[in-house]
């Protein structure tokens, strides 16, 4: 998988892009290339030459702008290309019709076999490289899968599941990978961090991610930390944490009140034990949930265990439980948005790489929206909505 593009020279790597020995790539033809534009150009056409009237890259810049507007599927992307004025047309680099001195936007139908053909690596390593140049320091990051549930069959098997980085404090989603159906996301945890610089990253993930060789990688190939869960999928290891003497443990407690609920979070942390069978662990820790619902007076609370590399000097307490509750913005903040803004899970887009391209765009959408601060994504993609060049502005391409 060739890098992210980032040139000082974006002309001549435009230029070599047209050779006849390199892979076509998504080529604009507007000269001096945008931010966004210059990643992209590491992204090939998938159709073949014959025939072909509108650049690939005006193609993935006309979806990247109307995602951004809240189009959900390759039919509103057509909709939003075909009523975008001219001056828009052209910034995105369509095609100028010179009879009619206009610029055309690609139908619908074209767009739709052109995204669907796209390589889903390469689109997600492009964009995913674009947006951590954007994303200042990052201390944390967590992975989490998704499943597009649209994309399943009637028994609710067999669809296709992304697994995603993304970081802690902006929000900002570095890397995504598909979870082949053959295989889980266990294999895949690895590649999807490592086109991500991890160093001094603390790494946080469920259960699943809890293995000895993923705790190996982090710690002693790329420099970084874990914080993760531990359940009954490591049974030793959980039997080993649940009997350890939690109750001269120092306790730390936290308590919030709102949305219709009081949430009382404690923690407790200690050394790690020294026959623990996990690599590089420093520490464990118990943390405790109580949530009671003030309209009904009803009661639950949850138990978790977990182990992270850092010692004592390096995280305290407090600042587990942060991480370990920030873990959870990559439901929140990113699998929930897609579900409920973009209606991912009713999509009926099922077609070769069309539902993975079309989440790659929502990534793109959720985390460019989240780098200028917006925290309601809904109202946010309205407000795009409204005025045609706003989108182009957030992909950094001048109006």
């Amino acid at each position: 998988m060739p890098a992210a593009v980032s040139s000082p020279i974006p002309a001549a790597l435009h230029q070599l892009a047209r050779t006849d020995d390199a892979p076509r790539a998504a080529t604009d033809g507007l000269g001096q290339l945008g931010d966004l534009r210059e990643h992209l150009l590491g992204v090939p056409d998938p159709r073949a030459r014959r025939g072909v009237r509108h650049t690939f890259m005006s193609i993935l810049l006309l979806a990247a702008a109307a995602v951004l507007t809240g189009a959900r599927s390759f039919t509103a992307i057509g909709e939003w290309a075909a009523d975008a004025p001219q001056h828009v047309l052209k910034k995105l680099g369509t095609r100028r019709d010179r009879h009619h001195d206009r610029y055309r936007a690609p139908d619908e139908a074209t767009l739709r076999r052109a995204l669907q053909a796209v390589d889903g690596d390469l689109l997600d390593t492009a964009i995913s490289a674009w947006l951590t140049s954007r994303a200042g320091v990052v201390t944390a990051i967590a992975v989490d899968g998704k499943t597009l549930r649209g994309t399943c069959d009637k028994t609710g098997q067999g669809g296709v599941h992304l697994l995603a980085a993304m970081t802690h404090n902006s929000g900002i989603v570095v890397s995504q990978q598909e979870v082949d159906t053959k295989t889980n996301e266990i294999t895949c945890f690895q590649p999807l961090l490592d086109t991500v610089d991890l160093t001094g990253v603390v790494v946080t993930a469920d259960a699943i991610h809890t293995q000895r060789a993923h705790a190996s990688y982090l710690v002693e190939e790329r420099g970084a930390d874990y914080l993760l869960i531990v359940k009954d999928n490591q049974p030793n290891l959980f039997t080993q944490l649940d009997s350890l003497n939690w109750d001269t443990a120092p306790l730390h407690t936290n308590e919030n009140k709102g949305h219709g609920r009081i949430e009382r979070r404690t923690i407790q942390v200690q050394p790690a034990p020294e026959n623990i069978d996990f690599p590089h662990a420093a520490q464990v820790f118990l943390i405790e949930r109580y949530v009671t619902h003030t309209a009904s007076g009803k009661n639950s609370a949850i138990a978790v265990l977990g182990i992270t590399s850092r010692d004592d000097t390096q995280a305290t307490a407090p600042q587990i439980a942060t991480h370990a509750r920030n873990h959870w913005h990559i439901e929140n903040k990113l699998h929930y948005v897609r579900d409920v803004t973009y209606h991912e899970d009713t999509s009926q887009t099922r077609t070769h790489n069309g539902p993975r391209v079309m989440a790659t765009f929502r990534n793109l959408a959720i985390s460019i929206l989240r780098l200028t601060g917006k925290t309601n994504i809904a109202a946010a993609l309205r407000h795009n909505a409204r005025n045609y060049t706003r989108p182009l502005q957030l992909l950094h391409i001048n109006p």
